[in-house]
């Protein structure tokens, strides 16, 4: 009996992990990263969105028609823009990209280093107070971290 109890723990402990993982990756695809740029190496000015639909209505059919950037999910999947015949900006395809989730992480990272630097400069002014990891220069690690440190596009 208390055998049964063990593993019946361990496999609870287990299918919560991967309903955990199963979320945060369903939560990471929904969500969009922009880079204005003319090479995604290069980061450019980098806007989050919750979706593709707040992306695309955020983003003018010119920007995608001159590919002034790249769009990502959060999972690493890149998203091939397009403009429809209403002149509207759709996403026309999610492709795998190898390093996607490495290209997205130096985008989030290089915005986040602006962002920390921005916020110690309001911060000498007397405008903001920063939190004791800012503080240290300690900004996260991970990418939905540097999401939630950066915040969504409006």
């Amino acid at each position: 009996m208390e055998e049964s109890s063990i593993g019946s723990d361990s496999w609870r402990t287990f299918s919560d992990a991967v309903i955990r993982d199963m979320e945060q990756q369903d939560w990471l695809e929904d969500v969009v990263i922009v880079n204005e740029s003319p090479d995604e190496r290069v980061v450019g000015d980098v806007s989050l969105f919750r979706n593709a639909g707040d992306a695309c209505r955020r983003l003018e059919q010119w920007w995608v028609e001159d590919q002034e950037g790249f769009a990502f999910t959060a999972s690493g999947a890149r998203l091939i823009l397009a403009v429809d015949a209403s002149n509207n900006v759709v996403v026309e395809r999610r492709e795998a990209c190898a390093d996607g989730t490495d290209i997205i992480k130096g985008w989030l990272r290089s915005s986040a280093n602006a962002m920390l630097e921005a916020r110690r400069q309001r911060a000498r002014q007397g405008k903001i107070n920063l939190g004791e990891a800012e503080t240290r220069g300690v900004l996260p690690g991970t990418i939905e971290g540097l999401i939630a440190y950066l915040g969504f596009a409006r």
